[in-house]
């Protein structure tokens, strides 16, 4: 933030230390391209204070998350470590006990079957799947067109949406009008 913005922040600073919030509205108002320039300037003071704490932030908590990694990645590879005597040691007694498992105050160890796992290249899939006539299996995902939707009915004065090939208001679109928008651009 440059020493302007700083200037801008200290005399608004000092004007809300000194008046109450209800002595600043009946005080400042704009009333000219003056004034709104003032309070322009003020705004773009407080939106350069804001990205300078934004980007303090972002500097600490990418500071916080390589820390975080680093420990998650520490304790993450004592917990391999841990997992793969057990499993040695398991696989062991398995080997003498198809049956085997064991459970202690701190944990079970046990064996469990999986459900085979399925890979798919789709694209090869779906060829070979249309060339064979094997429609069934084939999903197809409809939905609204509403750009094509948009460009080819008319709305009507109370919101609804009518063809205008066929003459049928269309169920489910309702139109409405929406006020202006105000906007407020602060350049720098």
């Amino acid at each position: 933030m440059n020493a302007l913005a700083h200037l801008e922040l200290d005399e608004l600073q000092e004007i809300a230390f000194h008046l109450q919030e209800e002595e600043i509205k009946q005080r400042f108002r704009i009333t000219d391209l003056d004034s709104l320039n003032w309070t322009l300037r003020k705004l773009a003071a407080l939106e350069a204070k804001r990205k300078e704490n934004d980007a303090l932030a972002q500097k600490e908590y990418e500071r916080i998350r390589a820390w975080e990694v680093k420990v998650s990645k520490e304790i993450d590879d004592h917990k391999q470590f841990l997992t793969m005597l057990i499993e040695d040691y398991a696989r062991q007694q398995r080997a003498a006990d198809p049956k085997w498992k064991s459970t202690t105050p701190y944990g079970k160890v046990s064996f469990r079957k999986q459900q085979p796992k399925w890979e798919y290249d789709e694209h090869k899939a779906l060829e070979s799947v249309q060339s064979n006539g094997l429609d069934k299996f084939i999903r197809v995902k409809q939905e609204l067109d509403k750009q094509t939707l948009k460009a080819s009915v008319q709305v009507m004065e109370d919101g609804r949406v009518v063809d205008v090939e066929t003459g049928n208001f269309i169920e489910g679109i309702a139109v409405m009008e929406q006020p202006e928008a105000f906007k407020v651009e602060i350049v720098g």
